[in-house]
């Protein structure tokens, strides 16, 4: 979608792979334009930057672990040892309960091999994401539940000294609505 919204910009597109936790830090040093990595408005971030309209909404967030393990609600997994993303919305969600043993991981890859190899006994996640993951294993040797009434939406994130690249980005994302580039991209993608 990245690449999309560039090309219609006229802007060379420059993919840059860094930790979740320093997408903000560099979009404010001016390090990067802008953030399409499936960033969720919370009003703490939207103090520090802006948002577009969400491109992707209703990913569920879910429960994944291996499938003979009873970890199928949020009260099951009370008291154990759960992985989630740092910084991410299960990250934000589940540290309101308190009543979980979290390890902050920096990928959705290190939370799967934590699930794995026996150091969490789930993963909370978006459902995009464990699909993903599924699609290249076993399907039979693990499980995953979705956690009633709450999902993930992700938009393009813009630094508040930009408004116009905001606008403009914004106007592309509308363009590839009504076109039909952004059903095509969340098939494409398995996110429909």
């Amino acid at each position: 979608m990245a690449k999309e919204v560039c090309l219609r910009l006229g802007k060379n597109y420059v993919l840059k792979d860094m930790p979740f936790d320093a997408l903000i830090p560099d979009l404010s040093f001016g390090n990067v334009d802008f953030i399409a990595a499936g960033m969720s408005w919370t009003e703490e971030r939207a103090k520090r930057v802006s948002f577009t309209e969400p491109y992707l909404t209703h990913d569920p967030l879910v429960i994944f672990s291996l499938s003979n393990q009873d970890n199928t609600t949020l009260n099951s997994l009370a008291g154990k040892t759960v992985a989630v993303n740092e910084g991410y919305t299960a990250d934000l969600f589940l540290t309101e309960r308190g009543d979980l043993d979290l390890i902050r991981l920096s990928t959705p890859a290190d939370a799967f091999l934590a699930v794995m190899h026996g150091r969490a006994d789930g993963f909370v996640t978006a459902e995009s994401t464990v699909k993903s993951f599924l699609e290249n294993q076993d399907g039979k040797m693990y499980q995953y539940y979705a956690i009633e009434g709450v999902d993930e939406s992700c938009s393009i994130v813009v630094s508040k000294n930009k408004p116009t690249l905001l606008d403009n980005i914004q106007s592309v994302l509308y363009s590839m609505e009504n076109d039909g580039t952004m059903k095509r991209l969340k098939r494409k993608w398995k996110l429909q």
